[in-house]
């Protein structure tokens, strides 16, 4: 009876020992005669860190690089196109003088000047076709808008003598720009108070 007592004991002291070194991180492995010896944890190897994800540019030739024309980039003129009893046409083209691909898209503004650079009344309207549409142009290309106004003196304009001051020039602003480069515009005056409808920039 006490050695079947002692026995119990030393088991009880046996996996309290295996226990304990368990709870340290140790693992317990048998010896074959009984007893235990404690078993090295080994620790999982550390994953690599994952390196920084770079930033790559746009091929060339994509287009990516290419900005919107500035007044600063153009140069322009204005050329009859076409006339009819009471109406004038013209095509305001535009060049880019840059060493750059730039683009339009869109009417843009014009305001109509003396020959001494005052600006005169001047109501730009839009017309279609053509709609707006993106135009690319390489240093050197071209676009132009279709401008038409009329020669019939207007409510309140007199008609014994030029119905407005006659225009010698016109400011031109490029879509989405502030800034305006000047035109030379020698086709008299503007009737109907300088209104003048134009089309959107197309490629010429």
């Amino acid at each position: 009876m006490v050695r079947r007592t002692r026995v119990a004991a030393c088991a009880a002291v046996a996996s309290t020992a295996i226990a304990v070194l368990a709870a340290c991180g140790t693992a317990a492995q048998s010896t074959g005669d009984g007893t235990t010896s404690p078993m090295p944890v080994t620790t999982p190897p550390s994953l690599p860190s994952a390196s920084p994800s770079t930033v790559t540019s746009p091929p060339e030739g994509t287009g990516a690089a290419e900005t919107k024309c500035t007044a600063g980039d153009l140069e322009g003129s204005v050329a009859p196109s076409d006339a009819a009893a009471g109406n004038r046409y013209a095509d305001l083209v535009v060049t880019n003088t840059s060493g750059d691909t730039c683009t339009l898209f869109g009417y843009g503004g014009l305001e109509l000047t003396g020959a001494d650079g005052t600006p005169l009344p001047t109501e730009l309207t839009r017309s279609q076709p053509p709609k707006p549409s993106m135009v690319t142009l390489p240093p050197g290309g071209k676009a132009a808008k279709e401008l038409h106004w009329t020669a019939v003196p207007g409510d309140g304009e007199p008609v014994d003598g030029p119905c407005e001051t006659p225009a010698a020039g016109a400011r031109v602003i490029p879509p989405d720009d502030t800034r305006a480069f000047t035109v030379t515009f020698a086709f008299g005056p503007v009737c109907g108070h300088g209104q003048v409808d134009g089309s959107a920039y197309f490629k010429k």
